[in-house]
């Protein structure tokens, strides 16, 4: 603890943290096997127009990484000086980074010699950039070199560049990046050739989203190393009710493209990022409400997307809001129940105190099972396929945990 009063040492564990991220990979590993089964309700899978509680899961490991990156860093920087404490955390980032691509690939092949053209060359890094690089593991690498400036900054900087981060995103995506990502027509496509084509998770951009959510939990630790349990989780609950309240009220910014027509442009409204105000003219107030958090809209053909859903593909601000205020409020939950109650889960344990092994296993492990579960089989047989990958990835993480072997970069 901090002076006695904290939850957790900058040399010892931190039980609720180790909890939570286990529930984050437990969590992935759920959402991950079941997001490509039909008989699974829309809520356990990823979406782009509200958000579900497979989007919770990504956002709530961002913030568990960002906690551990800031107590990590302290450690570091006491022990060995700035200098070895970057060199040591620009190299964990870009094996991140290595170890992504080499788990996914690039997203794209080339079949001849003869293929391997300039100008082929330009379009698969374009496109490698733009999108198919962006998958969990890269993006946590990449983030944590984006905000590697200020890891041991004071909370006021790091709340400044936060804010910065959030901004400058929402101001990219009016100027291009929305139908960067959507694939619509836009200067930076024509420029890199890669004219329509779509991202995933915010693309190359979002990592400035992904950066505030990463920053929000440094602040959480910052919290954790200076309040009691008690204290810290009204603090996580009540920053956590504060910014999902906040997140919820922008979101109701889409109601203005409810029952648009966006002729031309697929399912994106006509003006995705600053709609037309002339609309609130006239209107109910209650006609402005949209759809609370875990409640599926209506689909695209009566709602286009818009930049104030929250949208995960284009993590946008709504998103970002409600998402790192779902995760403050969990988080402050663990902290209730581990910190103070005592309380602690076995699987979690194993999963967070061994979180990227567990990520990399779980990968191998549900590619075989899901050879087994095809997309349309029944839910008895979708959830007997969860319950054996389950089962599977947890011996073998277990069984690092009981050789004392921790794969961490």
């Amino acid at each position: 603890m901090s002076n006695g009063e904290g939850t957790g040492t900058k040399t010892g564990r931190i039980v609720s943290m180790d909890q939570f991220r286990g529930y984050t990979v437990a969590g992935m590993c759920a959402v991950n096997f079941l997001g490509g089964l039909q008989a699974i309700h829309p809520v356990m899978k990823h979406n782009n127009n509200y958000f579900s509680y497979a989007d919770t899961i990504m956002p709530s490991f961002l913030f568990a990484c960002g906690f551990s990156y800031r107590l990590t860093a302290l450690k570091r920087l006491d022990q060995f000086g700035p200098a070895a404490m970057y060199r040591r955390f620009i190299w964990r980032s870009l094996g991140l980074v290595l170890l992504s691509v080499m788990m996914y690939g690039f997203g794209a092949e080339f079949k001849s010699w003869s293929e391997l053209t300039p100008e082929n060359l330009q379009k698969f890094f374009a496109r490698l950039l733009k999108a198919n690089l962006w998958e969990v593991l890269a993006i946590i690498g990449a983030v944590q070199l984006l905000i590697m400036p200020v890891i041991a900054a004071g909370p006021r900087v790091r709340a400044i560049s936060l804010v910065a981060l959030a901004g400058t995103h929402l101001a990219l995506s009016y100027f291009f990046n929305f139908d960067f990502v959507y694939g619509q027509p836009n200067r930076l496509d024509d420029l890199l050739g890669t004219s329509g084509s779509t991202a995933w998770d915010g693309g190359f951009f979002g990592l400035l989203s992904w950066g505030a959510i990463m920053l929000a939990g440094t602040l959480a630790y910052d919290a954790a190393a200076a309040a009691t349990p008690g204290k810290l989780t009204a603090r996580l609950l009540g920053w956590g009710v504060v910014l999902m309240a906040f997140g919820y009220g922008l979101s109701c910014l889409s109601m203005l493209s409810d029952g648009e027509t966006a002729t031309g442009r697929g399912h994106v409204a006509a003006a995705p990022v600053w709609p037309s105000f002339d609309k609130l003219s006239g209107r109910p107030p209650q006609s402005l409400l949209a759809e609370p958090p875990f409640v599926q809209p209506p689909p695209p053909e009566r709602r286009p997307h818009s930049y104030w859903m929250m949208n995960k593909r284009l993590v946008s601000l709504p998103f970002i809001l409600f998402s790192t205020g779902f995760a403050s409020a969990l988080y402050g939950l663990f902290v209730l129940a581990c910190d103070a109650g005592g309380r602690r889960l076995g699987l979690f344990r194993t999963f967070g105190q061994n979180a990227l092994a567990a990520y990399v296993l779980h990968h191998m492990v549900e590619s075989q099972v899901l050879t087994i579960v095809p997309k349309d089989s029944p839910l008895w047989w979708c959830l007997a396929g969860l319950s054996l990958f389950f089962g599977v990835t947890y011996l073998f993480v277990r069984y690092l945990e009981s050789q004392a072997v921790f794969i961490r970069l």
